[in-house]
């Protein structure tokens, strides 16, 4: 589902990292896709379903009246995906399928597509939405959950250790095709696929208080992102001593008493003409 060059790469970190981050966003993703019209008894398919945290999340809205198909490329994560669904009690509603998008067919068309953080990934992003609307009925829901961290907000007081580390994560992923500031981008990409304007809500998280996620969140990906970051020579292993950046950036943070602005969630969602 992602394009060739997925700057996070796949290790066995990146996966951890990835179910981490999916409890996190567990909030905002359901705040969006309840206020996009989810509702019980939907047939629902899931883009870049990965692990299957966004298709579980999805099976708790539609229930056991519905069903939801997660399609991804990468098997190992599906099989893990589909371990969850029967821990989850759901695997009789809840299936996945190894899939690249492009190829993927239906004779019954689908009451809404779901996908979080998957449109920044691909080479078009306009073509898989308009790609996938061909997959949903009209009168179907299309509903994405995608974030902006293209520039940091600067915190008060300035916080330089947070400031320089969240530039390196956003330059290693611009540089790596993957934009950083896509969910700045969602009404235009839903306009080029064809698709009416979208209604488009955004969350911010705010953190920088002993024990902030935000710490945890933003190292965690640098320690994803370190064989692009260095390749890009943005920083070495040595500079950012990844071990420790997490409570480096807390002891700052919370020594300025700094008001620290994460990623910009966005939620955009549209009814198929």
């Amino acid at each position: 589902m992602s394009a060739p060059d997925y700057v996070l790469g796949y290790s066995e970190h990146e996966q951890k990292r990835l179910l981490k981050q999916a409890a996190l966003l567990r909030g905002w993703t359901e705040r969006f896709f309840r206020a996009g019209g989810l509702v019980p008894g939907m047939r629902v398919l899931d883009l870049g379903c990965g692990m299957g945290d966004v298709s579980l999340l999805a099976a708790d809205l539609v229930g056991p009246t519905g069903s939801v198909l997660g399609v991804d490329r990468d098997a190992q994560a599906l099989a893990r995906a589909r371990e969850r669904a029967t821990r989850h009690g759901c695997a009789d509603y809840v299936k996945f399928d190894q899939v690249h998008l492009e190829e993927l067919r239906g004779a019954e068309l689908f009451d809404a597509a779901v996908g979080r953080y998957v449109l920044l990934y691909q080479a078009d992003p306009a073509a898989t939405l308009r790609h996938v609307a061909s997959l949903v009925k009209p009168g179907g829901r299309l509903i994405f959950h995608e974030l902006d961290f293209g520039q940091v907000v600067p915190p008060w007081p300035e916080t330089p250790l947070w400031m320089r580390t969240y530039t390196i994560m956003s330059e290693a992923f611009r540089r790596g095709g993957n934009p950083p500031d896509f969910g700045r981008r969602l009404a235009r990409t839903f306009l080029d696929a064809g698709l009416p304007w979208p209604t488009i809500q955004g969350e911010i998280p705010v953190g920088g208080e002993p024990d902030s996620y935000v710490f945890g969140w933003v190292a965690d990906t640098i320690r994803s992102l370190l064989p692009r970051i260095e390749q890009f020579g943005l920083a070495t292993a040595a500079e950012l001593q990844i071990e420790t950046l997490a409570a480096r950036m807390e002891q700052e943070a919370v020594s300025l008493g700094a008001q620290l602005i994460g990623p910009t969630q966005f939620g955009a969602w549209v009814v198929r003409p």
